[in-house]
């Protein structure tokens, strides 16, 4: 089982000890009684003695590191940096192409593509978003569309020219005494504030 020139720490004695016992014949119960030990402690130290075929080499009494056996690449700072740049970028919105996009890991992984990165040089998705917490740049929904002092105008976007961003809104249906069931489609340029409404009484709307 062991070499008995050896020196054991004392968890590894008392598996040595457990293990010697019960070939000997001693009952499980009274070998997990008298080490305060469970059965199940008992018969994973057997099965490990079983399962290393009583070769020397097999130190079946050690514990086995739990640490992965695979691990990722670490992230090239390089890269982490850009991933860090374009994500800070997409928030501020401060360019036209990228004034109303998406902030997520998707949009960061596109917006990379776009720069000229490979397939091979582009983190996963699932890198980028362990990047994004890493760096502190997680943004909850609610403080991303914090209102300014008008009522149509979000921060994020921060429209200047008309026809930059329409509001639109679906209202019904309504019934309407003497008519009949109306919706209505309403929508409202963010910088001008010229509204359009149109209305019908089709209980699809086909644009």
């Amino acid at each position: 089982m062991a070499k008995s020139d050896e020196t054991y720490t004392e968890k590894e004695q008392e598996r040595i000890d457990a293990v010697n016992r019960y070939h000997r014949g001693e009952r499980p119960s009274q070998i997990c009684k008298s080490l305060g030990r469970s059965r199940v402690w008992l018969q994973k130290w057997i099965k490990r003695y079983n399962n290393s075929g009583k070769s020397s080499k097999m130190e079946w009494f050690k514990e086995q590191s739990r640490a992965p056996k695979n691990v990722h690449r670490k992230t090239d700072s390089e890269i982490e940096q850009l991933v860090v740049n374009v994500r800070k970028s997409l928030l501020e919105g401060a360019t036209e192409d990228i004034k109303y996009r998406c902030i997520g890991a998707v949009e960061i992984e596109f917006r990379m593509h776009e720069l000229g990165y490979s397939e091979d040089e582009t983190p996963s998705l699932s890198t980028i978003k362990r990047i994004i917490k890493r760096n502190g740049l997680i943004v909850q929904k609610r403080k991303r569309y914090i209102r300014c002092k008008s009522n149509k105008r979000y921060t994020l976007l921060n429209p200047t020219k008309a026809n930059d961003v329409h509001q639109i809104d679906f209202v019904g249906p309504r019934h309407i005494k003497g008519y009949g069931r109306i919706s209505s489609l309403n929508l409202i340029d963010v910088v001008s504030s010229k509204a359009h409404t149109s209305s019908t009484q089709d209980r699809l709307w086909i644009t």
